[in-house]
């Protein structure tokens, strides 16, 4: 069996995108605690911001594992944590990990369109969309953005 990101580093799968989320965020730039769940409360409207109990302990973890590491500390004695090399890899490898059960996901769209919803057509054609945007290159990017602006303010307009 393939070892998956979750080999002896997480425990399930809430701390697993946890985690794999914090990692992310500090590839962009270095954060201290507040700042991530801060953001993760913004990214997810507030319906989740894992609790300070669950980010800390995490981010010591991560920290033992030496995917991320004190930056510095700023004046109020904050820790502010940033990606080591070996984090940026952890993420190239989720991310593959997720592209590949994105596809495998996606070949079997239709029939659980057909289990969870009377019209599965709907959910074929995003099925079909959410394909066709792996396969985008970055130069048809920015256009591929525009087309779904587009969509998503007309179907806005038909179902308001």
């Amino acid at each position: 069996m393939p070892k998956t990101v979750n080999s002896d580093l997480f425990k399930g799968p809430q701390q697993e995108l946890l985690s794999i989320y914090l990692l992310h965020s500090l590839k962009k730039k270095p954060k201290s605690g507040y700042d991530l769940l801060s953001e993760i409360k913004e990214k997810t409207e507030g319906t989740w911001v894992p609790s300070k109990g669950t980010l800390y302990p995490l981010l010591k973890h991560l920290e033992q594992k030496e995917l991320i590491k004190i930056k510095m500390k700023d004046i109020r004695s904050k820790n502010i944590f940033q990606i080591t090399p070996e984090g940026k890899k952890m993420i190239i490898k989720a991310k593959k990990q997720g592209e590949n059960m994105m596809k495998k996901g996606m070949r079997y769209g239709n029939l659980i369109s057909d289990i969870i919803e009377e019209d599965s057509e709907t959910h074929s054609i995003m099925m079909q969309i959410q394909h066709s945007l792996f396969l985008i290159s970055k130069e048809k990017k920015n256009e591929v953005i525009k087309i779904l602006r587009r969509c998503a303010s007309d179907l806005k307009k038909e179902v308001c």
